[in-house]
């Protein structure tokens, strides 16, 4: 991957799949490539940030931090090292960023303007399709995400939380939590919540810190954590 030239990395993106190298290089020839070199630990968008820009995670780990509205609890995810950040909020009513994006790594983006993405970018049949799809996975997860708490055990209810809350359903996850918080939108009691985290513990589903729980790999946890196939489909 290291040795792959940018256009190489670019077609490696679910965005540009489907597209060869000189494809790409037309549809790029006569767009501003913006690269931004980042350090370790700086932002690259935060939550609430308008969507202003195609933003291309060229080389680099990247992390992401969801705060709910309330403050009631924090979500932080690993990223694959190659993405395209939240494309699909440059359309809609709601044209901002839904979480922080940090670099965990040195690295590089390639920033497109929104309206060369949509004059330019957007005019090619393999874009417009491949744009099509994200959006309509979007909303499928999202569709998918649309349920009750209360529904399942206790260990359901804990996973689905989760996964409900995350934007990729892979990697590892870190939630900052307070036990009766978790509880009461879980609807259960907290003695009930507690024995079952401690109880996914020991299984190596998780890992128990003061107000942190940590999940070392999402679909392990889903596999093996007693996740009702039944209940996560509805």
């Amino acid at each position: 991957m290291e040795d792959l030239t940018m256009f190489e990395r670019l077609l490696t993106l679910p965005l540009f799949q489907g597209m060869t190298l000189k494809e790409l290089s037309d549809v790029l020839a006569f767009v501003r490539l913006d690269f931004v070199n980042y350090q370790k630990g700086d932002e690259i968008v935060c939550q609430g940030d308008p969507c202003k820009n195609l933003l291309c995670i060229i080389n680099g780990d990247v992390k992401t931090r969801y705060r709910e509205e309330n403050g009631l609890f924090t979500m932080t995810e690993t990223l694959p090292r190659l993405g395209v950040i939240e494309p699909y909020n440059m359309f809609g009513m709601y044209q901002k960023y839904s979480r922080d994006y940090i670099f965990d790594s040195d690295g590089v983006t390639l920033n497109i303007e929104r309206k060369v993405f949509i004059n330019h970018v957007l005019s090619n049949q393999f874009v417009k399709i491949n744009m099509m799809n994200i959006i309509c996975n979007r909303y499928q997860q999202a569709q998918k995400n649309l349920c009750d708490y209360s529904i399942g055990g206790v260990a359901d209810k804990v996973i689905r939380f989760i996964c409900n809350n995350s934007s990729i359903q892979k990697g590892t996850k870190s939630l900052q939590i307070k036990m009766v918080d978790l509880a009461s939108m879980l609807q259960e009691t907290r003695l009930n919540v507690s024995i079952t985290l401690n109880k996914m513990q020991k299984q190596g589903l998780l890992s128990l810190q003061r107000g942190i729980i940590e999940i070392p790999d999402i679909q392990e946890l889903k596999r093996r954590g007693g996740f009702s196939t039944k209940i996560a489909n509805n």
